[in-house]
């Protein structure tokens, strides 16, 4: 038997609450950690993540279908475009570098 709820949801209602126990109105402005930076170095390293990804995939099928030397070849370039995946913390590192040495001496 399935019990009713003694109340009911109301969608004009609804808040975000995020881990530290805030709540966000629904027209709120994106938290610091999602600003267009983060999204930036977010996004820098899943296009690396799907470059090394793909090239990856190429390899094994290439590798499975018996074309060795294709299979090398695309080894080869997925072992190029690993370093792919440092740009976007490369980045977060650059530009945390050059804060701190803006920041004036205590």
């Amino acid at each position: 038997m399935a019990a009713r709820a003694p109340f009911g949801l109301d969608p004009e209602r609804r808040f975000e609450v995020t881990g530290q126990g805030e709540v966000r109105e629904p027209g709120a402005p994106p938290p610091e950690w999602l600003s267009g930076r983060h999204r930036l170095i977010l996004g820098l390293f899943g296009l690396a993540l799907v470059i090394v990804g793909a090239l990856a995939g190429v390899t094994v099928a290439a590798f499975a279908s018996g074309s060795r030397g294709t299979a090398a070849v695309f080894a080869l370039f997925t072992l190029a475009a690993t370093p792919l995946l440092l740009l976007g913390p490369a980045q977060d590192w650059w530009r945390f570098r050059r804060a701190r040495k803006r920041r004036p001496p205590v």
